[in-house]
């Protein structure tokens, strides 16, 4: 066999390897989840989860601040910001905060809870009128919609594979419920459900 051909083959064969070799493309949770709690404070308001008015610390010392301060002076520096300003992104965020006045009385009256998966679910509608009972549906259904959309719009929007839609979820799952109002029920990460 000649030198040419040897170099042919192993050429083809380093192209094959090359090909064969999976591409771990960074995802940047810490700035996921810095998106995820703004998003979600917009949505929501501040309210008694955030941090007061006044501009006292919040409840728990400061505490959640500064490791969301460490966090983002820890990564300003070495990873850029996430896209969340999309056209798509800001009417999906315009959407949510319009319905969050909907849908909060539901909230604290424990007839819709927030799964453990970020997901909003109705638990009981004993007592309650059934145009109360139809529109309580809606808005659930209109909100979960919402949400899945704008976790897309967020992978799209930064280039993050499809596969990575779960974990921007899951971030949000996480931030659904820390960023929960007292007395809103919440679901347990084995699946109970208890109250904020």
């Amino acid at each position: 066999m000649s030198a040419r051909i040897k170099l042919c083959a192993l050429g083809s064969i380093a192209a094959v390897a090359a090909a064969c070799i999976t591409v771990n493309i960074y995802f940047p949770a810490p700035q996921v989840r810095a998106a995820a709690e703004e998003i979600v404070e917009e949505t929501w308001g501040a309210g008694e989860a955030g941090a007061p008015e006044d501009g006292a610390p919040p409840p728990d010392g400061g505490a959640r601040l500064m490791r969301w301060l460490g966090t983002a002076t820890a990564h300003a520096a070495d990873d850029p910001d996430i896209n969340v300003s999309t056209a798509a992104i800001r009417a999906l965020k315009a959407a949510m905060k319009d319905r969050s006045d909907q849908l909060k009385p539901f909230l604290s009256a424990g007839n819709v809870g927030i799964a453990n998966t970020g997901m909003l679910v109705v638990r009981s509608l004993d007592g309650v009128s059934l145009s109360d009972q139809a529109k309580i549906r809606r808005l659930v259904e209109a909100e979960n919609r919402d949400r899945m959309a704008l976790y897309g719009e967020i992978a799209e929007a930064n280039d993050f594979p499809r596969d990575r839609i779960a974990d921007i979820q899951k971030i949000f799952a996480e931030t659904w419920i820390e960023k929960a109002e007292p007395g809103w029920p919440i679901q347990e990460p084995g699946g109970g459900w208890t109250k904020r």
